[in-house]
């Protein structure tokens, strides 16, 4: 089957690399006793890590998660987007070489929005 240019074959191609690349970061993350991240897989071959909001982590051990795993794949400079429903996303992206092409991806840790002193939201 084909999608234009890209068979389903490439596709699947892009996923084997990705999750190849994935195992090497969970490996070093293990090595490094480094707390893990959500992981997800794209079909379009992409990788993205979340600091999950579930961890029952604080707020600064979570910002500390997310600052050494953006340290491990060289990912750029931090961006902060707002959300929709309040509360913000903070992501970095890395683009690690492999011997079968890039792999592209991405870290990101979310934050909610600060409630008001009554407890509400703004």
């Amino acid at each position: 089957m084909s999608l234009g240019e890209i068979t389903t074959t490439d596709l699947n191609s892009w996923q084997h690399r990705v999750v190849k690349e994935l195992l090497a970061l969970v490996d070093s993350g293990l090595k490094a006793q480094r707390h893990p991240l959500d992981w997800t897989v794209t079909s379009s071959g992409h990788l993205r890590g979340v600091v999950g909001k579930a961890d029952r982590l604080s707020e600064n051990d979570r910002r500390a998660v997310f600052q050494e795993w953006v340290r491990v794949p060289d990912a750029e400079p931090l961006r902060e987007s707002r959300r929709f429903e309040g509360g913000t996303w903070i992501t970095a992206t890395f683009k690690r070489s492999t011997n079968r092409g890039d792999v592209k991806g991405f870290i990101q840790i979310e934050f909610d929005a600060p409630e008001d002193q009554d407890g509400g939201r703004d």
